[in-house]
């Protein structure tokens, strides 16, 4: 972080009180940070912030210093949840200190929020490990998740992956609903389902899976990268593993699942192959996905194949907090 001369004017304000225009420099940088840290472009998420922001309708926060926008969150209203969609410190003004004034006031309006009871978040570039914890640590779990990333362009490690039997079929939107179910059943008692609680009803599966194939946070869906397994024995879907486009030559494994009673025989390595081998042939250089550290079993099958961790970041959950709704 760039030394002052003297103490900086720190504030932060409503998100709503800006234009986009304040905001260029700032995601511009942040662009620049996704692209050449992560392979991942940015841009079509930069142009949805900046069109809410003029239209008044994003909710978040901006912390500026000395005047100049600094960073910025942005957040969402999900029934009685809100999330934390963003945040973002500029390098020049960026330490855990800057991040931490700027996520407690968003912490502190969505614990003040009527109806809001649990709040969650994964920043990919917010700093961690932290020297100190993050706001309201009594309200507040963490998990540890591993950005891993796999090259493409080299000779694939994974194999054919023939076997086991599964009937496979690419994504259509009328699988909607058996992926639904196959992702609650499949995150059933998982670590994951605390991280996100979408996974742990069939309304909030459906949710997710619109957000992931409809909305750019997880990049463009690719279809004819997505595949579903069926199992020849049951009829039913057994595995899944779907991926998007991140960038021209970059793709991402948005969601990899395989139901519990069909575990242990090869179907998540089979599905997930048969993803990866798909984006191969279509042109893309690298690949990657989000796993948290202590899902073991599925950090040792990615590794297998050749993935490996590129940066680790923290999931954030703030529940059981129970505040006076009041204005300040």
């Amino acid at each position: 972080m760039a030394a002052w001369p003297e103490s900086p004017s720190v504030e932060v304000i409503d998100l709503r009180n800006l234009r986009s225009g304040a905001l260029d420099e700032l995601l511009n940088e942040e662009a620049a940070f996704w692209r050449d840290e992560l392979s991942w472009e940015f841009t079509a998420s930069a142009g949805l912030v900046k069109r809410f922001v003029d239209s008044q309708s994003l909710t978040g926060a901006a912390l500026l210093v000395n005047g100049t926008v600094a960073g910025y969150t942005y957040t969402v209203l999900e029934d009685d949840k809100g999330m934390i969609g963003d945040l973002f410190v500029r390098r020049e003004y960026a330490s855990q200190v800057m991040e931490d004034r700027l996520l407690q006031t968003t912490v502190d309006v969505l614990m003040r929020t009527a109806g809001v009871h649990r709040i969650e978040t994964q920043i990919v570039l917010f700093q961690y490990p932290r020297k100190a914890p993050p706001p309201y640590p009594e309200h507040l779990r963490m998990f540890e998740r591993c950005f891993m990333v796999l090259d493409l362009t080299g000779e694939p490690r994974w194999g054919s992956a023939q076997s086991p039997s599964l009937d496979l079929e690419a994504w259509r939107d009328r699988f909607h609903d058996s992926a639904a179910g196959l992702i609650t059943a499949a995150y059933d008692g998982h670590i994951d389902s605390q991280i996100n609680d979408q996974y742990r009803s069939l309304a909030g599966a459906r949710k997710f899976i619109t957000n992931i194939s409809q909305y750019p946070g997880c990049g463009a869906f690719q279809p004819q990268c997505s595949w579903l397994g069926w199992s020849p024995r049951t009829g039913r879907l057994a595995a899944m593993s779907l991926a998007s486009q991140v960038a021209h030559d970059a793709g991402h494994i948005t969601q990899l699942c395989v139901a519990p009673k069909e575990r242990g025989q090869g179907l998540g390595r089979k599905i997930l192959c048969h993803s990866l081998e798909a984006l191969r042939a279509a042109g893309y250089r690298q690949v990657s996905l989000t796993v948290t550290s202590a899902n073991r079993t599925a950090i040792r099958l990615y590794e297998s194949i050749g993935f490996v961790t590129q940066r680790r970041f923290a999931a954030m959950v703030w529940d059981g907090f129970r505040v006076n709704r009041r204005f300040f």
